[in-house]
């Protein structure tokens, strides 16, 4: 499934990129969690790596279509985890999120989106046709002014053992020459959705702090010892600080730390059944991430 995305995309590049209009996006960030307490007892640690890369073509002044790629991979530790009776309850997850992003601009100022996707994510060793999620957003967003954008959306996906749909909101709001609200950058481990109030302190420097909710799922493995083909959902409620560097006009670091709160492992079996949820404690987090376009 992976080599068959990775294809798919690498096959669009070269039509996108000759195409007039078009841009490519990249973003790779690593992230570290040190050691969290596990409320039963135990501790957990976690290293992910995540990269994106997207074309954009302009089709016309209103019409715009994309492709967009997303993966990562997280590595997980546990030590002594009296919630799984010692065991290791899963390791290494893997994600791979293929989208194509459309765009409709009106001239009065409307703005119109629909992204559909399909998404691989599931514990290495798990089977590859159990682990596949489909689904997309939908949004409607509005400039009313020069400086403030304000939208609607609902994303809705097939997940594993259920429909979900959550709404969710876009904003852009330029404050003032260097202050701003808006949803945080796509490169960087909090993603897209969220709020970051960001202050630019120069030419080159920003900074900001925010906030976000996360919900992953994955597939266990067919021989994992708690859940063989069970589902693994890892629910957190991440705050962040950020700085940014702009050291050429297309490529850009930005430096995060942060800490997710309210944690919380859910692991079901294969039939949807819950087996065992466990809260873990604020867990801290510091990130890189380098993000560009040509």
């Amino acid at each position: 499934m992976k080599k068959t995305l990775i294809t798919a995309v690498l096959a669009l590049l070269p039509w996108c990129a000759v195409a007039s209009e078009a841009t490519i996006n990249y973003s790779v960030t690593p992230v570290v969690m040190p050691n969290a307490d596990l409320e039963a007892g135990g501790e957990v640690s976690s290293e992910w790596l995540m990269a994106s890369l997207s074309v954009n073509q302009q089709i016309d002044a209103q019409h715009s279509l994309g492709l967009a790629l997303n993966a990562s991979q997280q590595q997980w530790h546990f030590d002594a985890p009296v919630a799984w009776g010692g065991k290791t309850p899963w390791q290494d997850l893997n994600r791979l999120e293929l989208s194509v992003p459309y765009r409709f601009v009106t001239a009065d100022g409307w703005i119109f989106g629909l992204t559909p996707g399909v998404q691989y994510a599931a514990e290495s060793g798990a089977d590859q046709g159990e682990s596949i999620n489909w689904g997309g957003n939908a949004y409607v967003a509005h400039y009313f002014s020069p400086r403030l954008m304000l939208g609607l959306g609902v994303s809705a996906w097939q997940s594993f053992d259920e429909n979900v749909v959550f709404p969710f909101v876009l904003l852009n709001w330029q404050i003032s020459d260097q202050l701003s609200l808006k949803n945080p950058f796509v490169a960087g481990p909090v993603g897209p959705a969220g709020l970051e109030l960001s202050w630019k302190a120069s030419s080159v420097w920003d900074f900001a702090a925010g906030g976000t909710w996360r919900s992953y799922q994955n597939r266990l493995a067919s021989d994992n010892p708690i859940a063989a083909n069970g589902i693994l959902e890892n629910n957190s409620v991440p705050l962040f600080v950020r700085a940014g560097y702009q050291f050429a006009p297309s490529t850009r670091l930005d430096f995060y730390a942060g800490a997710a709160l309210n944690g919380e492992f859910k692991i079901r079996n294969q039939q949807g059944e819950a087996l065992i949820s466990e809260s873990y404690a604020t867990m801290p987090f510091l990130g890189l991430s380098l993000s560009g376009r040509f």
